[in-house]
């Protein structure tokens, strides 16, 4: 797990080089153990390394491939890279290192762009053609590691993070109002566009070619999500419940491949407390796990945590996240993402990604799964939604009327009745989009300006929903929503938040549920074994039966949230007009138009 960096230009300077190595310092928290710089007249490639694999000097990056034609720089796992080792061995390909950064670049030496195929992990890379002159460049299927991109002047120029392409002065910083809209309506952007209008995002499961002038000559998928959901198993009950099982062994077995110490996350919850659950089969010695809580009582999942944690008999760490001043400690929060993000699940990220760091550098987590098994309420909604359509218009109307509402509860029941009959007036698809949104048309053109009222109708962010819909139209609503929700709300939500805080903290966060094999057998399964009745996560859970205690089964869920709310209505209420100005400023000195 590490920061990757990049330039590409008809001649590198000096001072190209400098810009490279100021690119990785603002990236040491992504890999605090090594920093490396290579370059030749048209390529210049740094890296931070978190030292996981083949803890040598020899495994650092950038790396050479053994001819000496490609060279890569590389952020992300491979777990299957031992079988792929055998393989390509087997044809004749050696290894000097016992790291999977060398299988990547030895892959790709001997299959070109056909290892992405073979690689299950997570991954963003570089490989720079000494030959052809040529950049090849990819991101893993899910988009776990990030890939930001700007192409510049007779050049292209790539990072893990917008912070650190900024460290570069050729690199445009127009905010683009687009994102901006997409932010104020749904918490998060899109890929592949960024809060500045002339960076990117490489698309998960995409590849770019890169020729010696920077320009961009190919841009492809890969891999599509959608192919997954159409081949239904056939399997029994009782076979689908063993294949999950077996499934997820082996993925996390995969993924406690470590030369350093490996814990995890644990909520109390169904997903975490299975993986917990798993690890302790392979796990050599004790197993350290890890949990945050809050003072109150709606937020706080450490009696749960500390509950299975007992049972799974791991040395389990709790921490309460209780800020003399709540207000100091947001402020400090701030730098870990580089464009806007309103999921306050980063908070408590934030909190126990640091907690981890203090006795592991590996943890394993368990996102992924609500995506997979129907786990969010959101999805009991799409099942009321099919019986919105007996309740009269006008009543729908003033159910979903925006009204004040006070509740020091997560999500209080006025708050989901309200949104619920919000997205109750539009179709399926629209329904399922404003369940999660924040503001609506009418408030955004308020917030932007009416002289931007064009803008936001034109940039509104359903209008990529509902070409993700197009996709799949031949599947059934429930697998539309699945498929759209991986597409959307998983990378750039859920698996951005991960990434962002846990390597803030420097630490590497895998993610057992979202391993290829079981991705592809877990969408084979009918969406009625998923969400049955109204009860989420159904086949799953009965897989686990026996696995994990029937109470955590019988949990109720609970989202991974701080309680913001309290804080802002509480007694720092006013200074919190002073936080705002905080984040203004901050955000107009680094990233002000140029």
């Amino acid at each position: 797990m590490c920061g990757i960096a990049g330039l590409q230009k008809s001649i590198i300077t000096e001072s190209e080089i400098s810009s490279v190595d100021q690119m990785c310092k603002r990236m040491q928290h992504r890999g605090p153990d090594h920093q490396g710089i290579w370059h030749d007249e048209h390529v210049c490639f740094g890296h931070r390394r978190l030292s996981i694999i083949d803890l040598s000097v020899a495994a650092n990056q950038p790396m050479l491939s053994h001819d000496k034609r490609f060279v890569i720089t590389f952020n992300g796992e491979i777990y299957n890279f031992l079988e792929l080792k055998s393989e390509l061995e087997k044809n004749g390909v050696t290894f000097r290192t016992k790291s999977d950064t060398e299988l990547i670049i030895e892959a790709y030496r001997f299959w070109g762009k056909n290892c992405l195929h073979k690689f299950n992990g997570m991954f963003a890379f570089a490989i720079w053609d000494t030959v052809e002159k040529k950049m090849f460049v990819a991101r893993d299927r899910f988009g776990k590691k990030p890939f930001f991109y700007t192409q510049i002047d007779n050049g292209f120029c790539f990072a893990s993070e917008i912070h650190a392409l900024l460290q570069y002065s050729e690199v445009k910083r127009k905010i683009s109002l687009a994102a901006f809209n997409c932010f104020l309506s749904i918490g998060y952007i899109l890929n592949p566009q960024t809060i500045f209008e002339d960076i990117y995002q490489l698309q998960p499961a995409h590849y770019m070619v890169i020729d010696v002038s920077g320009k961009i000559i190919e841009n492809q998928q890969y891999w599509n999500y959608a192919d997954t959901f159409r081949n239904k198993t056939n399997d029994s009950n009782s076979t689908i419940k063993d294949n999950l099982v077996q499934l997820l062994k082996q993925s996390v077995q995969r993924r406690m491949i470590s030369d350093v110490p490996v814990g995890a996350f644990l909520s109390g919850g169904v997903d975490s407390s299975t993986i917990v659950a798993l690890m302790k089969a392979f796990h050599k010695g004790d197993l350290h796990t890890f949990s945050v809580g809050f003072n109150q009582k709606s937020y706080n999942e450490l009696p749960d945590a500390e509950r299975v944690a007992a049972f799974a008999k791991t040395i389990h760490h709790s921490h309460y996240c209780a800020p003399e001043n709540p207000l100091t400690a947001l402020e400090g929060y701030v730098d870990v993402f580089d464009q806007p993000f309103a999921d306050n699940s980063l908070i408590p990220m934030i909190e126990v990604s640091h907690l981890a760091r203090k006795f592991v550098t590996v943890v394993l987590s368990g996102d992924g799964a609500d995506e997979l098994f129907a786990g969010y309420i959101t999805y009991k909604a799409d099942k009321y939604y099919q019986f919105a359509k007996y309740i009269p218009m006008f009543l729908k109307k003033y159910l979903g009327k925006e009204k004040k509402i006070n509740s020091s509860q997560k999500i209080g029941f006025q708050y989901k009745i309200q949104q619920f009959f919000n997205g109750c007036k539009h179709d399926y698809k629209k329904a399922h989009y404003l369940w999660r949104s924040y503001f609506g048309v009418e408030n955004r053109i308020q917030i932007l300006g009416n002289e931007h009222k064009e803008m936001v109708y034109d940039t509104d962010p359903f209008k990529q929903f509902d070409k993700y819909y197009g996709e799949v139209k031949d599947l059934s609503h429930f697998d539309q929503h699945f498929f759209v929700d991986g597409m959307t709300w998983l990378p750039d939500d859920i698996l951005t938040k991960v990434d962002r805080t846990t390597m803030y903290a420097s630490i590497e966060a895998r993610a057992p549920f979202l391993d290829i094999d079981f991705v592809n057998y877990a969408n084979s399964i009918p969406h009625t074994l998923k969400l049955k009745h109204l009860k989420t996560k159904y086949i799953l859970k009965e897989a686990i039966r026996g696995i994990v205690p029937d109470y955590v089964l019988e949990k109720k869920k609970s989202g991974f949230n701080a309680p913001v709310n309290s804080w802002i209505k509480g007694e720092y209420a006013n200074e919190f007009q002073n936080f705002n100005k905080f984040v203004y400023d901050r955000f107009n000195n680094q990233y002000e138009s140029r």
